[in-house]
């Protein structure tokens, strides 16, 4: 896991974390409170900043602009941590509507359904290998970022609901015969949002869990619970990881390369990752109501030899602001 969230130096205190939208009643004559897109650019229309492929260091600055250029500061960005094969907007071919992005270790597409944008991620692990992972070693990365301009209190926050409809395309091994190891190796498209202690009171002030939503693991079908400290490589972050288990919010399994849609309040697991992390030690000194949402992640991490690759739409993340 690569820290994608810059510890911050200040913190600016915004209004519409606890803002209520009061324009219109229920039946019960109480304020209906209108949910608070969390995501900037859900249609991915001014593109994605490059990344590179080394955590912590400047990149070319490159952005790639599939839908043609319409800003300067994309909202996404694009991370291939240790990958050999880095995208480019040069890449970029249209067929039939959709702009594809392809390289010997990679494919990135995008293309406009209707009111939202379908996007396809996968990396070919067989051109990153030269030999089956060891423990130790980096792994190729193929994630699309972005930190939120408004960081909600935890606290603040009703009822946090993650939109999220996609499939499997495959995932077919290529680590050679007897060589698997299920400690070391597989392939796993997954979302990461960030809790993170922005107060800067508290000892524990920068520091994050990583909230997991894992949605697709070769090894498994159906994941359970993972709690523990990020570890593995030179880079890891150190910080505590919370990945909720398949069944907290979703039926069925992404290995059946089925469709499947999702609509899930992530509030109550949230909560629950925090008061872990603090039974573990991690967040010395911090409290529930020092607890932000800083952003998040999405993608492929491929610390085995295997092509892989999924697709997703109707991305979203939004907020009920809790009642007062």
């Amino acid at each position: 896991m690569k820290s994608f969230v810059s510890i911050l130096a200040s913190c600016i205190m915004l209004a519409a974390c606890c803002k209520k939208i009061n324009s219109t009643t229920s039946g019960t004559g109480d304020p209906v409170v209108t949910p608070v897109a969390l995501l900037g650019d859900n249609n991915f229309e001014a593109g994605l900043y490059l990344k590179g492929d080394v955590s912590g260091t400047p990149s070319a600055g490159e952005v790639l602009y599939p839908f043609g250029k319409k800003s300067d500061k994309p909202t996404w960005q694009l991370a291939e941590w240790a990958s050999k094969y880095l995208l480019h907007q040069s890449d970029m071919v249209e067929k039939d509507g959709v702009k594809w992005y392809e390289n010997k270790g990679k494919l990135i597409s995008f293309v406009h359904e209707g009111n939202t944008t379908k996007v396809r991620m996968d990396v070919k692990a067989s051109a990153e290998y030269d030999h089956p992972r060891k423990s130790g070693e980096d792994w190729p990365h193929l994630l699309i970022e972005q930190e939120f301009v408004t960081k909600p209190f935890l606290k603040y926050i009703d009822e946090l609901i993650l939109n999220f409809e996609g499939r499997l395309v495959d995932c077919v091994s290529k680590m050679p015969s007897g060589s698997f190891d299920a400690g070391l190796h597989t392939a796993q498209f997954q979302l990461f949002i960030t809790l993170q202690n922005l107060n800067p009171q508290s000892p524990s002030y920068g520091e994050l869990v990583w909230f997991g939503v894992p949605f697709y693991d070769y090894r498994n079908r159906q994941q359970q619970v993972y709690a523990a400290k990020d570890i593995g490589k030179d880079d890891a972050t150190g910080m505590f990881i919370y990945s909720i288990g398949t069944t907290d919010y979703m039926q069925g399994s992404f290995h059946d390369g089925n469709w499947i849609k999702i609509e899930k309040n992530l509030k109550p697991l949230m909560v629950k990752a925090f008061d872990i992390a603090k039974e573990r030690g991690y967040l010395k000194g911090a409290y529930i109501d020092d607890i932000r949402i800083g952003g998040m992640n999405l993608g492929w991490e491929v610390p085995g030899t295997f092509d892989a690759g999924f697709e997703f739409k109707g991305f979203d993340l939004k907020y009920l602001p809790a009642k007062k």
